[in-house]
């Protein structure tokens, strides 16, 4: 229950808890006739009043956090968009199945897509489909709202180099970041594994710093992760009240028992 608030309390953060600066300046929408860039950090909601957050790089890597099987929990989604003729944006992402108590087994995974417009650092109108074997699970048309305080600030490996811990299991929850951007440590939320893998700058005037890393040594006697490879972004949080250099992961990859997920805040040592 409490990775759950945690949980929680992150995306109501990232969500209405703006952050300082970290030097770059707002850059101006591009002009008509240009291709208008998707990177960002999404925000909205969608019908059922629940939050929608979309995390898409300058290369047009996407991560979602959303809830398309009703669920209190949010699921987490991965993917990529691109942009055509200007400004009209088209992709795809995937996303886990819900995991059903008591007895621990996921639901299927769906598959969704994602198209729309974009009006570079301003919104994104989008809609979002996902389905399953039996068919469309989730229909939402959005506008979901850019957010400079959140994105446009810089990220470096320098800045990102640092020892860190999860909040709960101290001890078995440990990620060691070189200055070249090598990565490992212990991973104990979910999967038990050690993880080993690398981080790498997207835009030095934007958050989002992408993390690939690889599991192994697996000790779980319930789910299988051994050899999963998981990639996302890391972002420095932009929480008034957390520590000082603390970073938000949300990472996925497929396991040998389907799509994964990890959505985890880092604190430094």
């Amino acid at each position: 229950m409490r990775n759950i608030l945690l949980l929680i309390f992150l995306i109501v953060c990232l969500t209405g808890c703006g952050g300082g600066s970290g030097g770059s300046t707002t850059q101006s929408p591009g002009g008509v006739g240009d291709t208008q860039s998707p990177g960002g950090i999404w925000f909205g909601r969608d019908s059922a009043n629940e939050s929608v957050v979309l995390y898409i790089a300058e290369n047009g890597r996407l991560r979602a956090t959303l809830s398309p099987q009703g669920s209190i929990i949010p699921s987490f989604g991965g993917g990529s968009v691109s942009v055509t003729s200007n400004n009209v944006v088209a992709g795809s992402f995937e996303v886990g199945g819900d995991v059903v108590p008591p007895t621990g087994q996921r639901g299927e995974d769906l598959a969704c897509a994602v198209s729309g417009t974009v009006m570079e650092r301003q919104v994104l109108s989008a809609g979002i489909t996902c389905s399953d074997s039996a068919g469309i699970v989730y229909e939402e048309e959005l506008q979901l709202i850019y957010d400079p305080n959140v994105y446009e600030r810089d990220s470096s490996l320098e800045d990102f180099a640092g020892q860190y811990t999860l909040e709960f299991q101290r001890d078995t929850n440990s990620l060691s970041i070189e200055v070249d951007g090598t990565l490992f440590g212990m991973f104990n939320n979910g999967a038990q594994c050690s993880v080993e893998g690398i981080a790498g700058v997207i835009d030095t005037a934007y958050t989002l710093i992408d993390v690939t890393w690889t599991m192994s040594a697996c000790t779980n006697q319930i789910g299988n992760y051994e050899g999963t490879q998981m990639s996302g972004f890391a972002l420095a949080m932009p929480i008034p009240s957390g520590r000082p250099g603390s970073y938000y992961f949300l990472l996925t990859g497929q396991s040998p028992d389907g799509f994964y997920s990890i959505s985890v805040l880092y604190e430094p040592v």
